[in-house]
């Protein structure tokens, strides 16, 4: 599907989503190879005003924030600050009363990162926090806090935790964490149009949340900075969060300045605490897939088995729902904000994802968009030994530690006893897998049958061919 191709498809789909959920007012933006292709609006940004909402519009991206939080902890890791594995009563020392489950392991900042401290799921209780006190939370969880586990037992999602990383990022910066984030990373990556203050959204960006009641669509109260301000508390735009998720998308292709590093961000995308594996008909192949989802540093990481990777994260708030999204590979990405409580972004965005990313698989040829080229040059290496035996060409690309494993002779008679002659070969459509860039797997059609291959490269440069397997 072309850019233009997408952008029908897309703006139909919200079109009707937007009228489907009953929300209010809705922005989207399209991103394509680390440029923001389109942005549309449908509705409105209050009712009854008739202003449709546009890229510049700032909606209360709740969750999102997660991601912003994060990468400030990142930074000053990065900057010798502080440590991942850091215990929080470092910084925060009257956390020590909080009542940490008897023989339960002391709770770091790694831990509060990827939601394994242990602290109960707090939607949406804590969706209510945002305006607290500093002090008023700082007492709260001095007087000690309810744990669902003992930390590092299992991820459960904690609003809490997040507020409590921005009590640390303001001792271990020795600033503010709104001032911190501002400066530190809306500043330089010129999102100019988020902030975490209502009252600096210009009139013409403003929008209204709304929850609905009996009586209709209410408006939703507007809330003030404050302690919970780490885990939900920032209003961005479409234009705005496409530069954060293309400053993602860099971070496998380019070092582009960024107030992150790049191998940080590469890291914030990494899995680091499992969260659920589903598995589902895939309705536009026919195929089961699974999917196995995991939490990063502020953000998720589903691993598709037919589609590869995703990276993203929703916001629900009263008055607003949103979704960010991103696949790497493809290089699409998808941001999508409404205006209505916990408005369902997220499963409109992964729709719209899961159908551009499937025509890009479709288009692709998979053996070269995932190996290494030393990879793919073994693989023909193979086919050819296997139409032909040549010593010499083995030699070329065997690393050491091949004939040390089975004498060559053998392993050329289990080759030969297991495919018999072959003429010609062909390799089946679609059989192609692979782990890793230095792995492949696949299938050939020989005189005898089905054939199947596997290979994995050695860690040396160039790269060589380690292991071998053929069988029928």
């Amino acid at each position: 599907m072309d850019i233009s191709s997408a952008i029908a498809y897309t703006d139909q789909f919200f079109s009707n989503y937007l009228t489907e959920k009953k929300i209010p007012g809705l922005a989207y933006g399209l991103v394509k190879d680390g440029q923001l292709v389109h942005v549309q609006g449908f509705g409105e940004t209050v009712i009854g005003s008739g202003s449709v909402p546009n890229g510049e519009s700032a909606f209360r991206i709740a969750s999102m924030t997660k991601s912003f939080t994060a990468t400030a902890i990142l930074i000053l890791r990065d900057r010798g600050a502080l440590r991942l594995d850091d215990e929080i009563t470092k910084y925060l020392p009257w956390t020590d009363s909080m009542g940490i489950p008897d023989n339960g392991h002391v709770i770091t900042i790694r831990d509060l990162l990827t939601m394994n401290a242990g602290l109960p799921t707090d939607d949406p209780w804590g969706d209510r926090q945002e305006s607290l006190e500093i002090e008023t939370f700082d007492d709260l969880v001095s007087q000690g806090l309810s744990f669902a586990r003992a930390p590092r037992m299992g991820f459960e999602y904690s609003n809490l935790g997040y507020a409590l990383l921005g009590r640390v990022i303001t001792k271990a910066s020795g600033v503010d964490y709104l001032k911190f984030v501002e400066s530190e990373i809306h500043k330089p990556l010129g999102m100019t149009g988020t902030t975490y203050h209502q009252s600096d959204v210009p009139n013409e960006s403003f929008v209204q949340g709304y929850v609905e009641y009996e009586a209709g669509m209410v408006d939703e109260p507007l809330t003030i900075p404050g302690a919970f301000s780490a885990m939900g508390g920032i209003l961005s735009s479409v234009s705005d969060l496409a530069k954060w998720v293309v400053g993602f998308q860099e971070s496998w292709s380019s070092d582009s300045k960024h107030p992150l590093q790049q191998w940080s961000r590469r890291e914030m995308q990494e899995p680091q605490r499992h969260v659920r594996t589903t598995t589902s008909l895939d309705n536009s192949t026919g195929e089961m897939k699974s999917v196995t989802t995991s939490y990063g540093f502020g953000l998720y990481v589903d691993q598709d088995s037919l589609l590869g990777r995703f990276v993203s994260h929703s916001g629900g708030y009263p008055g607003f729902g949103s979704h960010m999204r991103w696949h790497p590979e493809s290089g699409w990405g998808i941001i999508g904000l409404g205006n209505r409580t916990y408005a369902p972004m997220g499963p409109a965005c992964t729709e719209v994802m899961n159908t551009l990313v499937q025509d890009h698989h479709e288009k692709v040829d998979r053996t070269e968009s995932l190996l290494w080229p030393a990879t793919v040059t073994a693989m023909k290496v193979v086919e050819i030994l296997l139409l032909k035996w040549d010593d010499d060409l083995a030699s070329a690309n065997f690393a050491i530690n091949m004939d040390m494993d089975q004498p060559r002779s053998e392993r050329i008679a289990a080759i030969r006893s297991s495919t018999g002659p072959i003429v010609e070969i062909q390799r089946v459509p679609d059989s192609f897998t692979s782990t890793t860039p230095a792995h492949a797997k696949w299938e050939i059609v020989g005189e005898s049958g089905h054939i199947t291959i596997e290979l994995l490269m050695s860690p040396e440069l160039p790269p060589k061919i380690q292991t071998l397997k053929v069988a029928k």
